[in-house]
């Protein structure tokens, strides 16, 4: 039995996020839906001064970090963010940093994101983690150490379901930008994606994977590296693909995911980002 819990109700920025209780456990579903809008991108040189890496958040990895804002380097990138595009669905959308407003869960982005990655988590089919963040000081010590973003609708549209509106303001996915290795490697970036579920086959993988070419090379990463990228995920292995990612490594009995019988093989992949156009506009 599904019972609604209205009093747990979240909102991201004007809009709901259900949380309802499923087989015994608390399942946080996103609502989130919108349109987004190409804005324009000023060509500007590209910025690849590696000591801007070389700070003490370089000594974290892709798995630890200090809780931040998402906000680190910001200044590099601030000709492409916020960035508006159209989905598959005609829908606006906007790429930005998350809102954070303390002491307001209802309108704090920072409790969608942690919502949405414990979603994930508990589906345990795309991400390595088995266990879910507490507190959203502990999720934003993995999320938010370094550069992240969220897609946040722009107005009013439909799921991918066709049958369940969503409002302007609610969030379909989120990403993060950050150093895969510690020191000396800090100039391998790593990125994590999460659509929200009810927002797949719309295109938001798609614009969070070219927004993040262009803000990763511009934040001086020289290139990217995603360690595990599993090989029952055909759509992120195609899509990866398709942007020119190479795989570089495969890694058999790699991931004991749920659904699957036996251990799933991870891919890694690369993308040299010296080797994007300066005037590549995602």
């Amino acid at each position: 039995m599904i019972r609604h819990i209205p009093s747990l109700l979240l909102r991201n920025n004007r809009a709901a996020a259900k949380v309802i209780i499923a087989n015994g456990g608390v399942q946080k579903i996103l609502s989130q839906s919108a349109l987004l809008s190409t804005s324009s991108i000023r060509n500007t040189k590209p910025v690849h001064d590696v000591s801007l890496l070389n700070t003490s958040r370089s000594m974290t990895t892709a798995y630890q970090g200090i809780p931040g804002d998402g906000k680190h380097n910001s200044h590099l990138i601030s000709d492409h963010i916020p960035f508006q595009a159209t989905l598959n669905d005609g829908r606006r959308v906007e790429v930005d940093y998350f809102r954070h407003v303390e002491d307001d869960i209802e309108e704090d982005e920072y409790y969608a994101g942690m919502a949405l990655m414990n979603l994930i988590i508990r589906e345990g089919r795309s991400w390595p983690f088995d266990q879910e963040f507490e507190t959203v000081d502990e999720w934003r010590g993995y999320f938010l150490s370094h550069t992240a973003f969220v897609v946040r609708a722009i107005n009013n549209g439909m799921d991918s379901s066709k049958k369940d509106s969503s409002s302007s303001g609610e969030v379909l996915g989120c990403f993060y930008v950050k150093p895969n290795f510690p020191g000396r490697c800090s100039y391998i970036c790593n990125g994590g994606f999460i659509t929200a579920p009810r927002f797949r086959r719309l295109g938001v993988g798609r614009l969070m994977g070219r927004v993040f070419l262009r803000v990763a090379k511009d934040l001086g990463y020289k290139s990217s590296y995603f360690n595990l990228v599993f090989k029952s995920n055909a759509g992120s292995v195609l899509m990866w693909e398709s942007l020119g990612f190479e795989r570089v490594a495969v890694l058999e009995n790699a991931a004991n995911l749920k659904g699957l019988e036996d251990l799933d093989t991870a891919y890694g992949y690369r993308y040299d980002l010296d080797k994007l156009p300066d005037n590549y506009r995602p």
